[in-house]
């Protein structure tokens, strides 16, 4: 039987959630149909070497489109699956479509501008059902137009290694007490690179509302960028605050949240997915994260408000949300089993590869690409998810779930977002650290007016 020739590029493996995906998708290929190799545009990643174990071939193009050409060419490339930014992904696809590749396929948040010269020869999956709504708003796409070339396909998330890498709850008591967390105090976890752009100070205006509720809180962060810390301590909020290194492998950010009882997550810019979520929510942590109308808004897409976690708009109300599961915890435990069998369900690495090989095997069968009659029909029984009719009702879904939260909604964020639609660049205005620092000062003044 003739193997497909897929081909993963990416910019690099490295620590960051792009090399996270193409590592764990290689992983789960079927190779006794799938032919994968990887290639990078920049070498040295700490993630080649957990590829390169597996034996898959490892590419470096050194940034060059043609030499991705001639290696397009020279491997019989039949598949470019791509994980690039917005102008390499152009410059690069260009290349692989010179070279005669029959299909290529974007994995991305749907937010890159995509040269019009070859929108219409690319498969786009986009990463979640809100960051596919929000493309069809932009650009007044209809449902059917949608998926003639689109598709929704979430993030691999790896369970089986996220539960090889549990610790012992000996081995959490242990640590905990090395770090200076008592066995009855409520341990907070966040994690994310230090991008500015990824920490919102939500997480740090909350917290005098839940130390009231809450006094024996500790938060354990991991990965805050300097200007944050600096900010937590001039609060005289240190004291509450553990801070950690970002974690150097995906085992320490693993056992990192095996630590935490609790989930908090809040991002200038919100989440195109949330792959820290869904790990969290692997982990059986149950999440509380606010919502974000104005930017990217999955994160209450992965939340299940009052099933998951909670979402929430306000500091304040996400410190009573936190103080909620803090005073029930079966609650918490339950939100925590809740999430995990979500994450099985929904974004598991060996039914979201498997989804992506059937989408491949069909794209090159709607090309003319000659594909056994065995390969096809052992995708017979295999089903997309989420299904067509999910990602076409999602829009009403949305607005359900702006709604659903914990506390109050903020029907102004609500109303904007539902009649105005923001460019890409006015989005990245919008969830700028100085616009969203200047809104923050804003409402902590009209907060301390009323007496809040």
């Amino acid at each position: 039987m003739k193997k497909i020739n897929v081909l993963q590029v990416v910019d690099a493996l490295d620590l960051g959630g792009a090399g996270k995906n193409v590592q764990t998708t290689v992983k789960y290929f079927d190779k006794n149909i799938f032919n994968v190799s990887v290639c990078v545009l920049v070498p040295g990643g700490p993630r080649e070497k957990a590829v390169g174990k597996r034996g898959i071939k490892l590419y470096n193009v050194n940034k060059s489109p043609e030499k991705l050409a001639e290696l397009v060419k020279r491997e019989k490339i039949q598949v470019a699956h791509f994980s690039l930014g917005e102008k390499q992904f152009s410059i690069f696809a260009k290349a692989a479509i010179k070279a005669s590749a029959p299909a290529i396929i974007l994995l991305d948040s749907m937010e890159k501008q995509v040269d019009p010269e070859i929108r219409k020869l690319i498969d786009r999956h986009s990463v979640s059902k809100m960051c596919a709504f929000r493309y069809k708003k932009w650009y007044k796409v209809s449902n059917e137009e949608f998926h003639k070339n689109h598709t929704v396909a979430y993030l691999p998330i790896d369970v089986d290694e996220i539960d090889g890498f549990r610790i012992s709850n000996d081995e959490i008591l242990r640590r905990r007490k090395k770090l200076g967390i008592g066995p009855n105090d409520l341990v907070l976890g966040r994690v994310g690179r230090t991008d500015i752009g990824k920490w919102s100070d939500t997480l740090i205006d909350m917290m005098p509302y839940l130390i009231k509720k809450v006094p024996n809180v500790k938060f354990l962060i991991m990965g805050a960028p300097e200007v944050k810390k600096e900010k937590i301590k001039k609060s005289g909020l240190d004291r509450y605050c553990i801070f950690l290194k970002t974690g150097q492998t995906d085992r320490s950010v693993i056992e990192f949240l095996c630590l935490i009882d609790i989930f908090a997550y809040s991002s200038l810019c919100g989440e195109s997915f949330g792959r820290s979520i869904a790990e969290a929510m692997a982990c059986k942590k149950p999440v509380v994260v606010d919502s974000t109308p104005l930017v990217d808004n999955a994160q209450i897409e992965l939340v299940d408000n009052g099933k998951t976690g909670f979402v929430v708009y306000s500091p304040k109300a996400f410190a009573e949300a936190i103080a909620y599961l803090a005073s029930n915890r079966d609650m918490a435990k339950g939100m925590g089993l809740a999430g995990y069998a979500k994450v099985k369900r929904e974004y598991e690495a060996k039914k979201s590869t498997k989804m992506l090989e059937k989408r491949i095997v069909e794209l090159l069968q709607g090309k003319g690409v000659e594909v056994s009659k065995k390969i096809l029909k052992s995708y017979e029984k295999i089903h997309y998810f989420p299904p067509i009719e999910e990602i076409d009702n999602f829009e009403s879904e949305y607005e359900r779930r702006l709604k659903d939260c914990f506390g109050k909604p903020d029907s102004i964020k609500i109303l904007i977002s539902k009649y105005v639609v923001f460019s890409p660049s006015m989005r990245k205005f919008i969830r700028s650290a100085r616009l969203t620092d200047f809104r923050n000062f804003i409402m902590r003044r009209i907060e301390k007016k009323r007496g809040k």
